[in-house]
């Protein structure tokens, strides 16, 4: 066959459209599944007004309408290379579209990208000079100036980290406005860098224009984020330190080994060239073995710095790193048949770094933990749900609430979906600490009235996390509303730079129509619906959904203890990695 009859012969199989097999059949059923159970449990009281078989007909509609719809979407996805030659040989236009190569990556790049980021930020920044000062930073800020005892209810990490730049804008300033404002303008930066780190991925692995221009347009001029940046608090170094990790758990191969292809798929793009490698001796693969281990050991480093940063800047940070990081050696293992020695070490400094830290460290610094109903939200939303909403308890059952919250007057701060009235009257009123005391004997308790009472558990669980996975939620959601400047016994007030008192006013009414727009074509619920389908066309593809255990280690956590059942800040982290994690899922095709 000659040259341009077998050219001919791949461009027409290159044509033809692939069907799914039965893998791909298949592997699509859990995640209608998924989209059913939240569509039905998101809409408790229309179920509770239907019939049992009236609501089986919308679970099988459910059913049937997500798998279609995912089955459409992944067949289109998969052959979009196809559709897209067909249809170029008709319009035109669409021959022009460039395929997607990777690009050499410069050090100026990724600056032009911090400097689009901090352009984006700076004008928030300005225009509510020094910060945007919330509740939880108030709190910090005493911590730091020692007008309040040092607690980890608020990570005290975060707050270390708070009251050294803090202090270096009182110093240099002379007042706590510049303490605040140096503090901020770090955070804008740091977070600039970090998201110009993901812009300038996506420029290397080939991203075309215009995916690049929609994704420099989220980071950097998305208000969400521009505001987040200089609101004094956790979420945002948090939120950088989820995002590297994201990158890092699928970009970082610890156990590759110093020769061979394994070799050179370790060492970063940047590898020097031959003429280099030969200069230092040891011949183009001895160098290059030198070269890859101290690449690998400094991946490692910056692994472990990383991952305990994830771990210290907030309270459920270690549980969403030992979770992907357990998934990740089980995977490893599966795949190499062979024990991932390198990441297991990595994955035990930073465990051991986090224990040392959590323990000695905090106790010789006299750090007060958080009180014990701090993290008990699930247990005791669905024993008062429970006791308040028909279930069945015993004498005995009540009697041991009623040591911990005075069961008369619990019904009056019940919230189904905030857990933080109850929670400040058991501090107020209750006695939190014989839950501490006898941490068996209320596991028990817990236990005990669940298996009695399975429906009120399942209403309170649903009523207390809905906002993170269900499309739709009863309350307008506050993206960055609340956040502003609260009332603080520091002096701190908003002095704006260069904007006038007019231009702020526009400010003001142009964020809060954003956030209108937000909650009419949004929600929290949303991003957890786009990440499953995104991981299953990936698991569709055949491919790798680890880059998503972060983020479902995290809904997770959510799932276990949050306060609120729809707070943004709490999943800001899957929200903003939504680029990188398309580019990942949708983009691998043809890169």
């Amino acid at each position: 066959m000659s040259r341009e009859s077998r050219e001919v012969h791949t461009v027409s199989e290159n044509k033809i459209i692939k069907m799914p097999n039965k893998r791909q059949f298949l592997i699509l059923i859990p995640f209608a599944l998924f989209y059913t159970m939240a569509a039905m449990f998101g809409a408790l009281e229309k179920v509770a007004s239907l019939s049992i078989l009236q609501n089986l007909g919308r679970a099988l509609l459910w059913m049937f309408g997500s798998y279609g719809v995912l089955l459409g979407m992944c067949l289109i996805l998969s052959n979009r290379v196809e559709i897209v030659s067909e249809a170029a040989s008709k319009i035109p236009l669409l021959s022009r579209i460039s395929e997607k190569k990777g690009r050499q990556g410069k050090w100026y790049v990724y600056l032009l990208f911090t400097a689009v980021c901090l352009l984006g930020y700076l004008p928030y920044y300005l225009m509510y000079y020094p910060t945007w000062l919330n509740n939880d930073a108030v709190w910090q800020i005493e911590q730091a100036l020692g007008w309040a005892a040092a607690s980890n209810h608020h990570p005290y990490f975060h707050t270390l980290i708070l009251k050294g730049l803090f202090m270096v804008g009182y110093r240099f300033s002379g007042s706590y406005i510049g303490g605040a404002a140096f503090y901020t303008f770090v955070q804008v930066l740091v977070m600039a860098m970090v998201f110009a780190f993901f812009l300038y991925q996506l420029y290397k692995r080939g991203t075309r224009l215009l995916w690049l221009v929609l994704a420099v347009a989220f980071y950097a001029f998305l208000p969400i984020n521009g505001l987040l940046t200089i609101c004094m608090g956790k979420d945002e170094f948090f939120t950088a330190a989820l995002l590297l990790f994201m990158w890092m758990t699928v970009e970082y191969d610890l156990d590759a080994e110093g020769t061979g292809d394994e070799a050179r798929q370790s060492v970063d793009e940047d590898t020097p060239s031959d003429a280099a490698l030969y200069k230092h001796g040891g011949g183009r693969w001895g160098a290059y073995s030198g070269y890859t281990k101290r690449i690998s050991l400094a991946r490692a480093i910056r692994y472990v710095v990383i991952g305990f940063l994830l771990c210290v800047l907030r309270s459920n940070g270690v549980f969403i790193y030992a979770g992907t990081a357990l998934i990740l050696l089980i995977v490893k293992i599966v795949q190499k048949q062979h024990f991932p020695r390198r990441t297991f070490l990595c994955v035990a400094a930073v465990l051991l770094c986090y224990l040392i830290y959590h323990g000695p460290v905090l106790k010789a610094l006299q750090v007060e933990p958080p009180d014990t109903i701090e993290g008990l939200t699930m247990p005791t939303q669905h024993i008062l749900c429970a006791y308040l909403k028909g279930g069945e308890l015993t004498e005995e059952e009540v009697a041991m609430i009623d040591r911990v919250v005075p069961v008369e007057e619990v019904g009056d701060y019940y919230n189904p979906w905030l857990f933080d009235i109850v929670k400040n009257f058991i501090r107020s009123d209750g006695d939190q600490q014989v839950i501490a005391d006898n941490k068996w004997e209320y596991f028990k308790l817990w236990f005990r009235v669940g298996l009695r009472n399975p429906l009120q558990y399942v209403v309170a669980q649903v009523r207390q996390t809905a906002g993170y996975w269900a499309y739709d939620v009863k309350d307008y959601e506050y993206v960055y509303g609340e956040y502003y400047m609260v009332d603080n016994p520091f002096g701190i007030t908003t002095q704006r730079k260069l904007f006038t008192y007019e231009a702020e006013l526009g400010m003001h009414d142009f964020l809060i129509g954003f956030q209108d727009l937000y909650n009419k074509v949004w929600s929290l619920g949303l991003s957890t619906w786009l990440m499953v389908f995104a991981m299953a066309y990936t698991l569709y593809q055949r491919s790798s959904i680890m880059i998503y255990v972060p983020f479902i280690m995290l809904l997770a956590t959510l799932m276990l203890a949050t306060p609120v059942y729809n707070e943004f800040r709490y999943a800001y982290g899957l929200f903003a990695a939504f680029p990188v994690l398309f580019s990942y899922s949708f983009g691998n095709q043809e890169s």
